[in-house]
């Protein structure tokens, strides 16, 4: 979604587009009971929003100690409750690690996945949690290429329907991450991005059903220019 803030056209993520609409909700609320409501509501949205901001900010290399500084508050607190999105010291043994903000996407993923009832992971919920982390290259051609979150929600659910016919059992985390590998290292990469993950989902789509466009047009948005992927 794009917005005009002080006369600049801006992409603007889910959560900021939640953020935006909360805000309004909020301010126009017909009694305090209402307001109060929507404050709560908005509370956690801006505290999802702070966490994607973190993980962006640790992919892109910043330490514990710059975000804190950034925040105002203690190294030992930004760890605390950001730990679980810190990169892992790698071992010489092990392959290609993901980045903080792959962490979130595939939290988003497990939840979208645990929302429309289903223990495995589809593509389709890989795509939400990339929307919903915000990744700057994977949700900007997703958007670009008209994807709608709504539709990849229903999707979603439909391919829940389908995982329990099978019988799923189990969150597959392994077979996910392993395709995402794979795509990392054909692109020459050194650790696993939320484009990877992205690409990978879209690997196992056929067709535009599950999207409502074709895969290959998202793939298109993803190769396109950093300039061209923001005209959206």
């Amino acid at each position: 979604m794009n917005v005009v803030v002080l006369g600049t056209t801006v992409d603007v993520s889910v959560s900021g587009q939640r953020i935006c609409r909360l805000a309004e909700e909020v301010a126009a609320a017909p009694d305090p009971e209402t307001a109060l409501a929507g404050l709560t509501e908005l509370r956690e949205e801006l505290d999802e929003f702070e966490r994607q901001q973190v993980a962006s900010a640790l992919t892109s290399g910043r330490s514990f100690g710059a975000v804190a500084r950034a925040m105002g508050i203690s190294r030992q607190a930004v760890h605390r409750r950001f730990s679980d999105l810190s990169p892992r010291r790698r071992r010489p043994s092990r392959g290609l690690e993901p980045t903080p903000e792959v962490r979130l996407v595939f939290e988003y993923a497990r939840a979208e996945a645990a929302r429309s009832g289903t223990p495995v992971l589809a593509p389709e919920h890989m795509v939400l949690g990339v929307l919903r982390a915000g990744d700057p290259r994977g949700a900007a051609a997703l958007t670009k290429a008209g994807v709608d979150l709504d539709e990849v929600q229903r999707a979603a659910r439909a391919a829940a329907g389908r995982a329990l016919r099978r019988g799923a059992r189990d969150v597959d985390i392994r077979a996910v991450l392993a395709d995402s590998v794979r795509c990392a290292t054909s692109k020459g990469a050194d650790r696993i991005e939320a484009e990877h993950v992205l690409r990978a989902a879209l690997a196992r789509m056929d067709g535009e059903g599950e999207l409502g466009v074709p895969p290959e047009s998202v793939v298109a948005a993803l190769d396109a220019p950093a300039e061209d992927r923001q005209e959206a």
